[in-house]
């Protein structure tokens, strides 16, 4: 897999603290232009990895849904929002579903 890049799709909060850790690209959107813009990179294929708000997979109709849930390459991230505490996902469960290992069990 040759390397492309990395972006960032969500609200500006959560871009300035992906910028701090090193991820330069990104795009301050939200909603359904946020989702339309997530499936034109996938399918673009300019990027490795996407990562992009958890809120915008509400926009999306059952296929879209698909697309965003399988895409491997390039592979779509989905983070909470700071924004978004009532569906806060732990590190730990991020971590299993994403990655399917339980960190918890590491040592």
């Amino acid at each position: 897999m040759e390397f492309r890049r990395i972006i960032f799709i969500g609200d500006r909060r959560d871009s300035l603290g992906l910028k701090l850790a090193g991820i330069e690209n990104s795009m301050e959107l939200s909603g359904k232009e946020a989702l339309n813009e997530v499936i034109k990179l996938i399918k673009s294929k300019e990027y490795n990895l996407i990562i992009a708000e958890e809120s915008i997979k509400d926009y999306a109709d059952q296929n879209e849904r698909n697309l965003l849930d399988l895409s491997v390459d390039p592979l779509v991230l989905f983070i909470p929002s700071q924004e978004t505490q009532e569906n806060k996902e732990s590190l730990e469960s991020l971590a299993k579903r994403v990655l399917g290992v339980d960190i918890t069990k590491l040592k």
